[in-house]
Formats: C-alpha cells, sequence, structure tokens
C-alpha cells in the first residue's frame, strides 16, 4: 500500500539532500514517539465518529444494534415499527432507508479508518530532516509536499519547545531562525515568516541539534561567513591585496592603503600637467 500511495501522490520517499552538504550531512525523521503523539489524537477523532454511528445506529434501530449491546432498543423498534423525532415521524420504508444509509456509513467508517490510518503512518514516513555543517533541508506534508532550505551561515536564533506531552514522551521541538530566510518549494506558506523560520518538530535530541549548528555556525563566523559586515571586511581585505600584490595580512593593510594614496596622487598630478 505504501508504494501504491507514494505512486498515487507522486512524490519520493525521500528528498534529495542539498547541493555541497555531503561531506557532514545528517539524515533523520522525527522521533517514533512523535508518530504515536499524532496517533492518539487521531485514534480521539476516530472514536468520537464511532460513537455518533452507534448512537444512530441504537436510535433507528439499524442491523448492528445487537452487535452494540442494544437489544433492548431494537425490540423496542420491532414492536413500533416507527419512531418520532419531533414534528417528523419515520416509519415504513422510510425507516429501511435510514437504516440502509447507516450500514453504508458505517461501511465507509471501516474502509476511511484503514486508509486514514496508512497515510498518518506515511505522513510520519516522509517527513525528513537533513543537517550538515553548510545547510538544512526540512521537508513535511503529505497533500501539499513542503521543502525548506536554509544557510547554516545565515542562522539568528534558535529556540527548544517542549509541551507537556512532548516532555512525558521525552521529544522536543527546535525552532531555526535565519536572517536571509530559505528558499521553500510546493506549498509555501505566504509571508516572509515562512521564510526565516524552520521548525524540526518531534526529535529526540533537540538539544544536541542545537549545539552542533551553535558549533557549526561559530565555525562560519570566524571564517567571516556568518556576519555580513564580515563578509564586506574580508572583500575589502583581498581588493586591497590584490592592487598591491602584497599578502593579506592584518600589519600590512595600513602600508598598502598608504601605497594606493600615492599612486592615486601621482596620477592626478600627472594628469594636471597633461591637460593643462
Amino acid at each position: 500500500m505504501k508504494q501504491f500511495l507514494l505512486r498515487f501522490l507522486r512524490v519520493s520517499e525521500q528528498p534529495a539532500p542539498p547541493p555541497g552538504s555531503e561531506p557532514t550531512l545528517t539524515v533523520f525523521r522525527a522521533s517514533e514517539r512523535f508518530f504515536y503523539l499524532g496517533a492518539v489524537g487521531w485514534l480521539f477523532k476516530q472514536a468520537s465518529a464511532l460513537l455518533g454511528l452507534l448512537f444512530s445506529l441504537a436510535l433507528f434501530g439499524g442491523g448492528f444494534v445487537g452487535f452494540a449491546g442494544l437489544d433492548a432498543a431494537q425490540g423496542w423498534m420491532d414492536r413500533v415499527g416507527r419512531i418520532r423525532l419531533g414534528p417528523l415521524e419515520i416509519g415504513g420504508d422510510l425507516l429501511g432507508f435510514v437504516q440502509m444509509l447507516e450500514l453504508f456509513a458505517f461501511g465507509v467508517f471501516v474502509v476511511q479508518f484503514v486508509i486514514s490510518a496508512a497515510l498518518l503512518r506515511l505522513g510520519w514516513e516522509l517527513r525528513w530532516y537533513m543537517v550538515s555543517d553548510e545547510s538544512l533541508r526540512i521537508r513535511d506534508g503529505l497533500w501539499r509536499i513542503r521543502e525548506q532550505t536554509m544557510t547554516v551561515a545565515n542562522i539568528q536564533n534558535m529556540a527548544v519547545r517542549q509541551g507537556p506531552l512532548q516532555k512525558l514522551l521525552g521529544i522536543a521541538d527546535l525552532e531555526v531562525h535565519t536572517a536571509g530566510g530559505g528558499a521553500t518549494s510546493e506549498g509555501s506558506e505566504s509571508g516572509d515568516k515562512a521564510f526565516h523560520v524552520g521548525r524540526f518538530r518531534g526529535i529526540d535530541d533537540a538539544e544536541g541539534l542545537r549545539d552542533r549548528l551553535r558549533l557549526a555556525l561559530a565555525r562560519h563566523r570566524d571564517a567571516g561567513l556568518g556576519d555580513p559586515e564580515d563578509v564586506d571586511h574580508a572583500d575589502d581585505e583581498a581588493n586591497l591585496s590584490m592592487a598591491t600584490g602584497k599578502p593579506e595580512e592584518p600589519g600590512d593593510l595600513l602600508a598598502a592603503a598608504e601605497a594606493l594614496r600615492e599612486e592615486a596622487r601621482a596620477l592626478r598630478t600627472t594628469a594636471q600637467a597633461a591637460f593643462g
């Protein structure tokens, strides 16, 4: 069924990694306990729908009333042969038609129970997280796949969030906020907020992942890649070194600047002498 659903949804089982991330790339899913947490909410919805069906079967005397343990209600419906709901009285052929609808609804419930259970599991399996020292990629969604790619050097803030149920299960969420945003595809949210926040939901070691990203970010900033001002400063040093032919050392910057100034003065003097 899994392969059939993948072909039906036209989605690959695993996304492609970000370019240039292979040397330090780590690929993982959300914790399986995150799947169990979602399954609890799904079971609650299914139980609510089933109770509604059983109540309807008890009220109108459907064929599964005896199975539901409501034999007394079934016997009462057999004797009366009709039921009154306020000003509306249902009986005879109409009551039989209602009972057929109930049986059909019960069959639909069974089918959707099986399919929704498979989709719940598939939705967890299609949630992927990819982390390297250079970039991040998050993919989630089932009907609308959403992929988000962010650069580690652009990370501005990270926050670990953990609700009561998550704390009980030993999982947490990690929110990553970036300065320049991240690229998204297929069903991304509108507005700038979607491009600035990435969420690793329901992971086992959110604090460990945060510490890893902090170390990678520190290496980028030490290399002059984390702060735009640092990047501009590094570019100025590189351009100055190319113009003077001197090595890129802090001690030579002042001398290189003085040499450029003297060359500029010489060029101006030559131009004034040539053109009067």
